[in-house]
């Protein structure tokens, strides 16, 4: 068949034409063959052989029939609608793996090879995939049997760029292979990209990110490529790096593809109302956005169904007032943080966005949902990114099918919504599971009939015996919730498919679980059990039925949770108890079905282990060894996955860890991130063990490989791997420092000289020390409320030689914003700041008045830190107040250096002189002593007596308020000391010197 005509079938949508041809049959035949061979091999990952194929089929032919088998699959799994049940059947014919016998049984073996050689570091992928041989033989294509050229002219291809680019095509099937293996995780908010912050197949993300880097230099990088191709690839990877849990990576590609677009948006805010009763109209967080080029809407398109609120209260859409009419309120005035080209925008009346517009407003409110904690804000946030899609004139089905999905996974965590919102992620659910399954042969009338009305059910009645088979039918036969919508009002494969990888839409089986898991979010955990249970996802069903048994009391439908789920696992790992050798065979699918879990005992399967392994065995013997505490069903899950499931190591390590046995734990974390390089977490634990253990340059290379493996700006676990670093580099200066004063020590002995330092640069105490100092303001920056931190940034800088005067004002700033007392303040450490930032530089030149420290000067940072922050706080730390008269002195502010001295006298005396109270002390926060008792105490205020005499000797004829009273006001001063301490101190040696300093002042 010629390429155009392959083009043209393609462009229409018929997939399975172009897999029936003979050109078609031809190659399911050659990948039938590789796949029988290639099994065996590891990772199921075929050898690519980049030689021309020898039965002469033209490359473009080539790339038609894989991008028919991979568009027919992601129709038959993702979008819809249902493929045609005959086409199916025959294209399925033609993969028949072991030749002849039952055919039925040949093609439940071809899909099981399909499934094995899918498989990835111990991961198998989802157990009950429709037509997965189609994805294997799409596989097949781009990576064995398609040349290594970086371009393939298919004229009308799929719609795409990507159309023509082998890499591009490769990377996608690489990022849908990871979805096939990955499963949503118990969790709020976007579950399902918040669950994939553990990678259980780095493997396969390293061919993801790896194929990313190739695909941007191609087309980004390249020449030959529009605009709108460019931005179409930049979207596609910040979905992936959403996927992958890289949140800064995703950022920057989305600021590149919104500028590159000429897209602009804004998160602003409008007066309206919410609520029906609102009489005043207040501010409403809105979307403003505009494309680059006006987009004209199209005709009326085909959308699912959106439904109301139907709420009492708040209304359907925000009602926005007159005055949005222009966003500067009609004052005329620009508002400065709204982009020009929005300000004439009315918020109600935006005008049409583009395709790729859409779908960049609905990846940023993913990633808002994703990377942002579960709260009302978040959910503000949110929420109008995916109302101003949903809002928009003109949209393709599937981009509003996930505006739906975005906007329910908002109101499921809103009171007033959390109704709204679970319906319409169950009809989202129900709309793509009705149109991705495919009827039996029996039914395809009866659904037929169905599809154009709403239809009533039908009472069936069976004879004593036919439950089991009635119920085997209902579950054949796709069910909705609401009314099905006839073939007029849904989209057409080709316009489903037009976006779906610049969306990222997830396959069905993740929306079921996700509207499971929405379930269990609002404490309906046995909704999502039921679902689960209907999905065979066995792991989360044992899940569940723990979390159930955690929840709920003993007379609850929890109880007995934690039997029933070991009873699950056995049930997949183990054969029936006392199980014939001959009847040990693999678990068959019919047989699921047939299986009762309530009925399902713990003591029934204690048989030998299946051979071979059920799928994710791995992960089922992890979650079985977290249940019955036994290390050994790890070691059993690292065994099956051959030594390829990093899971197993870690849960092995953290049980060592919980025995104290933390030798056995570090083997088991290093066995762990041999085979996963790519998780932080495991880093990072590995860093907290090496830490533990005192191996501080192993400890400080784990956490540096934390940081380098996880996110560009935060890095590891955020601030707790920024400071761990810290503290490893900080503990190998001081080894450092050790081993030189002991070399010194020895070659002084010897008669050497011992000032000569060893060692290279990057091992040198001072280098130690700026890199301890500065993983720790990195840690400090991220979690800049942890006072903790920023002390551990004050020590290292004050340690540095010379003192960083810089970090030192910033850190002791924040930590002065944080704790707000005076408790929180290094008497030394500010010495040390004052004397090194202000005292040791060149004093002003003399002059007339207060002397005006230059501006972006250390000295201008330190005395508007002590006088801005430090003074105020002061209440009965005397030794500050001494400081910051120093200060003043430095500065020629004699006025204020007196009332300094005047109030660190007065906070010395405390409240001696009308009671005895306690005060702070030096110590910052110890309580102060009774100057009139204890002696340190009084030696304390006669020290400060004696100051605030000098300082007025010195500088009280300079100020105006003082001038030549300043000896009445000494001498008044050291006679009420002496009055209160004449009973306890008189004769004492500060007793003398008070003495003496009167004596001077007659």
């Amino acid at each position: 068949m010629a390429a155009t005509t392959l083009a043209d079938s393609l462009k229409e949508g018929r997939y399975l034409d172009i897999l029936l041809r003979d050109t078609a049959g031809t190659l399911i035949k050659d990948f039938v063959e590789t796949l029988s061979h290639s099994l065996p091999q590891e990772q199921g990952t075929p050898h690519v052989d980049n030689s021309s194929p020898e039965d002469g089929v033209p490359v473009l032919d080539i790339l038609a029939i894989g991008l028919a088998a991979f568009n027919a699959f992601l129709q038959a799994n993702v979008t819809g609608p249902v493929l045609d049940d005959n086409g199916v059947r025959s294209v399925q014919q033609r993969f028949t793996l072991g030749g002849d016998g039952d055919a039925v049984a040949a093609r439940r073996q071809m899909r099981r090879a399909c499934r094995r050689s899918l498989d990835v570091d111990g991961v198998s992928v989802y157990e009950h995939i429709p037509v997965v041989e189609l994805f294997c033989f799409a596989r097949y294509i781009f990576r064995t049997r398609l040349p290594a050229v970086a371009h393939l002219l298919l004229p009308g291809g799929d719609g795409e760029g990507a159309g023509r680019s082998l890499p591009w095509l490769r990377l996608r099937v690489d990022v849908w292979h990871y979805k096939l293996v990955t499963q949503p995780s118990l969790g709020p908010g976007s579950v399902f990209n918040k669950g994939l912050q553990w990678c259980d197949v780095p493997s396969l993300q390293g061919m993801i990110e790896t194929g990313l880097e190739e695909v941007e230099g191609l087309v980004v990088g390249g020449e030959g490529w529009s605009t709108q191709e460019r931005v179409q690839f930049l979207v596609e990877k910040a979905n992936v790096c959403i996927m992958l849990g890289q949140d800064a990576k995703a950022k920057e590609t989305l600021r590149r593809a919104t500028a590159l677009n000429g897209f602009v948006y804004a998160l602003s805010g409008a007066l309206g109302k919410r609520t029906r009763f609102q009489e005043k109209s207040t501010s409403q967080l809105v979307v403003l956005a505009k494309s680059g080029e006006a987009a004209q809407p199209e005709s009326a398109q085909a959308k699912p169904q959106a439904l109301a609120l139907n709420d009492d209260t708040l209304l359907e859409n925000l009602d926005f007032t007159a005055q949005n009419e222009a966003v500067d309120g009609g004052k005329g005035e620009p508002t400065a943080d709204i982009p020009a080209p929005l300000r004439d925008l009315v918020p109600d009346d935006q005008p049409q966005l583009s395709p790729m517009d859409q779908i960049i407003l609905l990846a940023e409110a993913t990633l808002k949902d994703a990377f942002s904690p579960a709260d009302s804000l978040t959910s503000e946030e949110v929420l109008p990114f995916a109302v101003r899609v949903i809002s928009d004139k003109s949209t393709n089905w599937q981009i509003y099918s996930h505006a739906l999905l975005v906007r329910s996974r908002i109101e499921v965590h809103r009171s007033r919504t959390i109704e709204r919102g679970v319906l319409q992620m169950q009809a989202v659910v129900d709309q793509v599971v009705v149109d991705t399954t495919q009827p039996t042969a029996a039914e395809t009338t009866q659904v037929g009939d169905v599809a154009g009305d709403t239809a009533v059910p039908e009472i069936q009645i069976t004879a004593d015996g036919d439950e089991k088979a009635e119920a085997k039918t209902v579950l054949q036969k796709p069910t909705s919730f609401f009314p099905v919508a006839a073939p007029a009002d849904t989209a057409p494969a080709q316009v489903r498919l037009e976006h779906i990888h610049a969306l990222s839409s997830p396959p069905r089986w993740h929306l079921e679980s996700e509207l499971a898991y929405a379930w269990a979010g609002v404490g309906s955990l046995f909704s999502a059990l039921e679902i689960f249970k209907r999905l065979r996802l066995w792991a989360e069903v044992a899940l569940c039925f723990v979390s159930n048994a955690a929840k709920e009391d003993e007379d609850g439908r929890g109880a007995n949770g934690e039997a029933k789920a070991k009873a699950v696992l056995r049930w997949r790992l183990f054969h029936k108890t006392g199980t014939p050798t001959e009847q040990q065979g693999r678990v068959s699918d019919e047989a699921d079905e047939d299986v009762d879990l309530d009925e399902l005992k713990e003591a029934d399967y204690c048989g030998p282990e299946r051979q071979p392994a059920p799928p994710n065995a791995p992960r089922l013997w992890c979650i079985l060894g977290d249940i019955e505490d036994d290390p050994a069903h790890y070691e059993r899950a690292w065994e099956i996955s051959k030594h390829r499931f990093a899971r197993a190591q870690r849960s092995l390590g953290e049980h060592y860890l919980q025995q104290r046995e933390i030798v056995r734990a570090q083997e088991a974390y290093k066995k762990a991130v041999a085979v996963n390089r790519l998780s932080s977490e495991l880093w990072n634990r590995l860093g907290d063990i090496e830490l533990r253990m005192g191996n501080f340059a192993e400890a400080a290379e784990a956490f540096g490989r934390a940081i380098a493996s996880s996110d560009v700006l935060t890095g590891g676990e955020d601030a707790r791997t920024w400071s761990n670093l810290g503290s490893a580099l900080y503990s190998l200066y001081v080894e450092r420092v050790k081993e030189l004063k002991k070399a010194r020590e020895g070659k002084a002995a010897d008669g050497e000289d011992g000032n000569e330092e060893t060692g290279t640069p990057q091992r040198s105490p001072a280098a130690l020390l700026s890199q301890a100092l500065a993983a720790y303001k990195r840690g400090a920056n991220i979690a800049h409320d942890n006072w903790r931190i920023w002390d551990n940034v004050v020590t290292l800088a004050a340690r540095l030689r010379p003192p960083s005067v810089a970090d030192l004002v910033f850190a002791l700033g924040n930590i002065v914003r944080i704790r707000a007392s005076e408790d929180a303040l290094d008497l030394e450490v500010l010495r040390l700041l004052l004397n090194e930032g202000v005292l040791s530089k060149d004093k002003p030149a003399g002059g007339a008045g207060v002397y005006e420290v230059p501006r972006g000067t250390t000295e201008r940072a330190v005395c508007e830190f002590l006088e801005r922050d430090v003074a105020p706080l002061v209440t009965a730390r005397s030794e500050l107040w001494e400081l910051i008269g120093r200060e003043r002195v430095w500065r020629r502010d004699y006025a204020g250096a007196v009332e300094a001295a005047e109030k660190a006298w007065r906070a010395a005396l405390g409240s001696a002189a009308g009671g005895l109270l306690p005060a702070a002390g030096s110590g910052g926060g110890e309580e102060k002593k009774n100057w009139l008792e204890d002696r340190e105490a009084w030696e304390v205020v006669v020290e400060r007596t004696d100051e605030l005499v000098s300082m007025l000797e010195n500088y009280g004829e300079e100020v105006a308020e003082i001038g030549p009273r300043w000896k009445g006001k000494a001498r008044s001063a050291v006679r009420s000391v002496m009055g209160k301490a004449r009973e306890n101190w008189e004769g004492s040696e500060p007793w003398e010197k008070l003495a003496g300093l009167l004596e001077g002042l007659r």
